[in-house]
């Protein structure tokens, strides 16, 4: 039995994660254009620095992924990481993969020295707040606010 619940996607990876994206995307009703996410996902994927990639596994199935950028916080002493994006298909939900791929992550980025993990929850999503929350993430009193500088590229 296969316990791998995240692997690192690579460029053989990217047909298989654009119809996840794809269904984020329309979940969420965000701006989808096939084209600019694949030459996106192609260009994360060839600057790891930057961030990863993982697809989520329930029993080798591909059901998810996670999108996970890295920058620098003074306030927390260094390298941190955000979850910008994270998805599990219908097929995987309500299975308690969101737990492990949370802990799968936490897990990553202690052991590339990242001492805090971000994300975002939508407000209209209560179920992801309340795993969040489960899992240790707090609302330190902030707002994240967003200035789009390429409507093109950007939200909605």
């Amino acid at each position: 039995m296969n316990s791998e619940i995240c692997r690192e996607a690579s460029v053989a990876d990217v047909e298989r994660l654009m119809p996840l994206l794809g269904a984020f995307c329309e979940h969420f009703k965000y701006r989808f254009s096939a084209p600019q996410k694949r030459a996106d996902v192609l260009g994360l994927l060839a600057q790891p620095q930057l961030g990863r990639i993982f697809l989520v596994l329930d029993s080798s199935e591909v059901v998810g992924y996670v999108l996970l950028a890295f920058s620098f916080s003074l306030e927390f002493g260094g390298r941190t990481a955000f979850i910008d994006e994270f998805f599990i298909g219908v097929t995987g939900r309500g299975r308690g993969l969101g737990n492990k791929v949370l802990a799968f992550i936490e897990r990553f980025c202690r052991d590339g020295g990242v001492y805090a993990v971000l994300l975002e929850a939508e407000e209209t999503n209560p179920r992801a707040v309340a795993l969040y929350e489960r899992a240790g993430y707090s609302f330190l009193g902030r707002r994240l606010m967003t200035c789009v500088l390429d409507s093109e590229r950007g939200y909605k």
